[in-house]
């Protein structure tokens, strides 16, 4: 980052690119507004045209019709990679050599060894790279694994997690193309298993049903895993109907819920006996601030990954994914 002059002595102002285009681009154009000395100085794209549209919608100064562009520019801290899944492993790897700070959007990338090959070389280049997991950073997240650690439930036994939303195939055919990357394990089965492991720690073993559509793509997915812990969770991603995106974490003394959109949560429901807590905890503006507030701690720190969710985190659950066969 550079440095700022003004009241209260120097400021590390962090220039942030932004690689593609899409609507998830959008969403982190709209959320660096919200995120304290973070500045988004440029975007790229692999038509100039497509660049110079997003620039001027987001008021971005420096619009590039091509990654390697945006990589070369040494005004450039920090790269948020957008692109299609398929080719984060390069924008990554390509980021990294080119000396910037990497947050990518999930999956990190479309393999365990592919993942750790990035982790790998953002360490051995003293750089930052974080998987965008976004749900790990929002405030309600943040106190619901407090409120585990500090015993307010007991010994957690028992985890659901459910996301589980109806998808039509002639509005959404790429989820059910297995030649896009199709499914609901790709499209949705991270959100359940990030939530298992951010709330009920590593897991040791998992297995699943799986429900095939006619194209092929598993379209309901029903897992069970078992935590290191002891805690057993039960999962459910799939496109067939519309259910609760809600989790539930049983101790043996209380329950825990967030109890719709845990995948942006803003609630929490706490049960012991007969006393029942509802907490608020919104999130900034769209929720994405959030992420991008830990990537620029973290820098600050001189850290390498986010201690919330690290590589590792990415790899295990890509690891997990692939027993969906």
């Amino acid at each position: 980052g550079r440095r700022a002059g003004g009241h209260g002595g120097a400021v590390t102002v962090y220039r942030w690119g932004i690689l593609a285009t899409g609507n998830i681009a959008s969403s982190m154009a709209e959320a660096l507004r919200l995120v304290p000395d973070a500045e988004l100085r440029a975007v790229a794209s692999r038509r100039q045209a497509s660049a110079d549209r997003f620039a001027r919608r987001w008021n971005i100064p420096v619009a590039y019709g091509a990654h390697d562009a945006l990589l070369a520019d040494p005004e450039i801290d920090i790269v948020y990679v957008a692109t299609p899944n398929a080719l984060h492993k390069e924008n990554v790897l390509a980021a990294l050599a080119a000396g910037k700070h990497v947050l990518c959007e999930k999956p990190l990338t479309t393999s365990v060894e592919d993942t750790m090959l990035c982790a790998e070389a953002a360490r051995s280049a003293g750089l930052f790279l974080m998987e965008a997991m976004w749900t790990a950073f929002f405030p309600a997240m943040i106190e619901a694994r407090a409120l585990i650690a500090d015993g307010a439930i007991g010994h957690p036994r028992h985890l659901s997690a459910s996301f589980v939303s109806f998808r039509d195939p002639k509005q959404h055919p790429n989820l059910f193309d297995p030649a896009l990357g199709g499914g609901a394990t790709l499209d949705l089965g991270v959100y359940p298993l990030a939530a298992a492991i951010l709330l009920g720690g590593p897991i040791d073993r998992v297995s699943a049903s799986v429900l095939r559509g006619a194209s092929g793509v598993d379209e309901m997915v029903a897992m069970s895993a078992v935590h290191e812990s002891g805690v057993l969770s039960q999962l459910s991603f799939g496109f067939r109907v519309d259910m609760p995106v809600a989790v539930r974490v049983t101790g043996d003394l209380g329950v825990l819920e967030i109890p719709s959109d845990f995948h942006r949560p803003e609630t929490l429901r706490l049960r012991r006996g007969a006393e029942e807590e509802e907490m608020a905890l919104p999130a900034l503006g769209n929720g994405y601030a959030h992420e991008a507030i830990e990537v620029q701690r973290c820098i600050a720190a001189g850290a390498t990954e986010s201690a919330i969710w690290p590589p590792r985190l990415s790899a295990d659950i890509a690891r997990l994914l692939e027993h969906v066969d």
